[in-house]
């Protein structure tokens, strides 16, 4: 390979591909058993040392430990924090922390400078964690940063932890410190104390007549989800996973496999399955985002990885909990590596997790592969792949030395079979986020998304068969999955999850060709059986509107690709496509104008450009199209920066019917649009006068609250948002007795 010139993933698998295809290897590898097709690769010298090469590449080594990139960025921190700029300022710290080697000076560094972030942040717990970490190694290592006196940086951290106990009334642990610092200021490091502080302190003298105690410390520490909560509360409910509902009975038949029919009657909101993943991966976008173990969200407190700089956790445990089982493995230029290789990521978690023999182990060989159905050239990519993870296996950890009953080519087998069982069994691991906007913004209160942050494996829900219109809801709580009835499912009823075509999205034409490539089936559920049905919510949700008379004609946007004409019966004229595609194009044009304006905070002008493009639009959609709703809920966003909220829950009114129509009252999508009209309801400063509209309002809160609780909840663990909308509850009650 050249020097410093890096290949990318994709490219490596372009090369070796065409190296096969026009070779006689390929051929070889057609007749080689699947079980042996692994081993072939790694015999071809031509391949193995390709990819050894793409393993040994410098860019790698980003991923390891940077002491002088650790002080760059603590640097850098200092001067957003002199600037107030606390979000930046704890990120860039926490990324100083990530970079700096384990149990550095610079570590200490970061950890101590964070810990002032979060005391002007009030977050006093994480402030504490980070000063007890920052004293560990301060502690235990001799200084030798230029310009830092570890006596003095010993006292401010300590000074630093008595103002979070006291804040936190926890004066007797207050008073000890207090005591360890008289110590240690006069006898030890004879730095002297500021009489500010002094003053402040002699409360703790006289501690013993407060009514507090040092159990307030951790009264609030069950109110953040957190994967200790989840089993506390299945202690506390004693459930053993995977929960499965008894009202679902497996059953098998050679056309479906196993698969899960209602025992009895189930009703709508009840919990079918709830699991925790056999394995998962966090995809690399989130590793900054997101526990690398648990998934909770990372909004301010976390650790880094002790032997890389890529991997972030929520705390030690998690820490503890990955490097004893996958992340050892995972770990220096590792973590580089699965950044370029996409979900094969999880086949080598998979292979790490079923080495360890086990009873659990054949609930994953039990899941389909269709390895026979792949094409020799997409099974021959699969292999490539498979024959990177059981080098880099073999080279760069030593995962066989610890391993040495495992035979190098069953690893490489294993490896190819968890990746095939991936294409059809790996499900999406998704969150509720806000936009991360700047601190202080509004528009947060009305940018949701659910992203899928990772991919995992989960057996008994992969036991479900597909239907494009399914009676379940699935959804993640942190990495664990809950899966609940979407509607009345009657008793023989087949319990169907959706594996990404749905009805509501997709033409049946496209589910089917989209099932057959990745899943190997044809789809034969009600709604793919009735291609009229399909046609005629089409017809509905994408119709067009005649260019004369303005009523609905019997075509779609979809129509536009394959006809040259389109006809209204009502004016007996026949239309161009390609008017309706300029037009189309004219409004799509004016719409990302406008957005442009809004992303420029231009928010009036932005206003004016949004609803020229939903006039376009009108012109040649009907009202129900999602491009019609589109403009309406940009045009709500505009209306909630410029405040003028009434006019913005018009807008956001119109696009929540549309979206209801489409999707139904009871779905997820409509309970995300009450709950950010009722956002900027609340933001409304005329609403306190007007007890119809905290009626209004109220009504609208309950309504997505029924609606996350029936698809979201599982037992008393609190679901994502749940918080904010009790929250929004009590305002509004409030409002009502003032």
């Amino acid at each position: 390979m050249p020097v410093n010139t890096f290949i990318r993933w994709d490219y490596v698998m372009d090369i070796l591909t065409h190296y096969g295809v026009n070779k006689s290897f390929m051929e070889a590898f057609k007749h080689t058993p699947n079980n042996e097709k692994v081993k072939l690769c790694m015999q071809n010298e031509f391949i193995r040392n390709f990819l050894e090469k793409w393993l040994d590449e410098p860019k790698f080594n980003d991923s390891l430990k940077n002491s002088p990139k650790s002080k760059e960025t603590r640097l850098a921190a200092n001067e957003e924090f002199k600037m107030n700029r606390l979000e930046l300022c704890c990120k860039l710290y926490t990324k100083a922390a990530q970079f700096a080697p384990y149990n550095s000076i610079e570590l200490a560094l970061a950890f101590s400078n964070r810990s002032a972030v979060y005391l002007r942040l009030n977050k006093y717990q994480e402030c504490l964690k980070d000063i007890e970490a920052s004293l560990n190694i301060l502690e235990n290592s001799e200084m030798n940063e230029q310009g830092v006196h570890k006596g003095q940086l010993i006292v401010k951290l300590l000074k630093r932890k008595i103002e979070c106990l006291m804040a936190l009334k926890q004066f007797k642990t207050a008073k000890i410190n207090w005591k360890n610092i008289l110590e240690l200021s006069k006898n030890v490091y004879k730095i002297p104390l500021e009489d500010q502080f002094i003053k402040k302190c002699k409360v703790l003298s006289d501690c013993d007549k407060n009514n507090s105690n040092d159990v307030d410390i951790i009264k609030n520490a069950d109110e953040t989800l957190t994967e200790d909560l989840i089993k506390k509360k299945l202690d506390t409910n004693k459930i053993t996973l995977p929960f499965r509902s008894p009202k679902m009975e497996l059953c098998y038949s050679e056309a479906k496999g196993r698969y899960f029919v209602a025992s009895t009657k189930i009703e709508y909101g009840e919990l079918l399955i709830f699991e925790n993943p056999f394995a998962f991966v966090l995809l690399p976008e989130y590793y900054n985002s997101f526990c690398y173990n648990c998934c909770v969200p990372l909004k301010y407190y976390s650790i880094p990885c002790d032997n890389c700089c890529t991997i972030l956790f929520c705390g030690d445990k998690c820490l503890q909990e990955a490097r004893n089982s996958y992340h050892r493995w995972e770990c220096k230029q590792g973590t580089s590596i699965f950044k370029c290789i996409g979900i094969a990521h999880l086949a080598l978690r998979l292979t790490i997790e079923t080495s360890q023999a086990n009873s659990n182990n054949d609930q994953i060989y039990n899941l389909l592969t269709h390895i026979d159905d792949l094409k020799s050239l997409e099974l021959y990519q699969y292999s490539l792949t498979a024959t990177l993870l059981l080098i880099y296996l073999q080279k760069k950890t030593d995962f066989f030395e610890k391993h040495p009953n495992l035979v190098l080519d069953s690893v490489g087998n294993e490896l190819l079979h968890h990746m095939t069982r991936l294409v059809c069994n790996g499900n999406a691991i998704s969150t509720h986020m806000l936009s991360d906007y700047d601190s202080g913004s509004r528009t947060p209160i009305i940018d949701e998304s659910q992203p899928r942050i990772g991919t995992a494996i989960f057996p008994t829900s992969s036991l479900l068969n597909h239907s494009c219109d399914p009676n379940i809801f699935s959804s993640n709580i942190l990495k664990y999955v809950v899966i609940k009835a979407s509607r009345d499912i009657s008793e023989g009823e087949e319990i169907t999850n959706c594996y990404g075509p749905n009805f509501l999205r997709m033409r049946v034409v496209d589910r089917q060709a989209s099932l057959k490539n990745q899943y190997h089936f044809d789809c034969e559920c009600n709604t793919c059986l009735d291609p009229q049905a399909d046609d005629l919510f089409f017809k509905t949700f994408e119709g067009l509107v005649c260019l004369r008379c303005h009523n609905g004609i019997p075509a779609t946007l979809s129509d536009l690709d394959v006809n040259e004409t389109v006809y209204c019966g009502l004016c007996y004229v026949r239309f161009r496509t390609l008017d309706y595609k300029r037009k189309l194009l004219k409004a799509d044009k004016t719409y990302n104008k406008g957005m442009k304006q809004l992303e420029a905070s231009n928010v009036l002008h932005a206003i004016h450009v949004i609803s020229k493009s939903l006039r376009l639009y009108t012109i040649i959609l009907n009202q129900n199209n999602s491009n019609i709703s589109k403009c309406e809920d940009s045009i709500a966003k505009c209306y909630a920066l410029a405040g003028n909220f009434e006019n913005c829950c018009i807008y956001l009114d119109r696009s929540s019917k549309a979206i209801e129509n489409r999707f139904g009252k009871n779905s997820l999508e409509v309970a995300y649009e009450l709950d950010k009209m009722t956002d900027i309801m609340i933001k409304n400063p005329d609403m306190r006068n007007d007890r119809n509209l905290i009626h209004k309002a109220l009504k609208h809160v309950r309504r997505s609250m029924e609606i996350f609780d029936a698809k979201l909840s599982a037992w008393d663990i609190p679901y994502s948002g749940i918080e904010n909308m009790k929250h929004k509850e009590n305002i509004l009650l409030q409002f009502l007795e003032d």
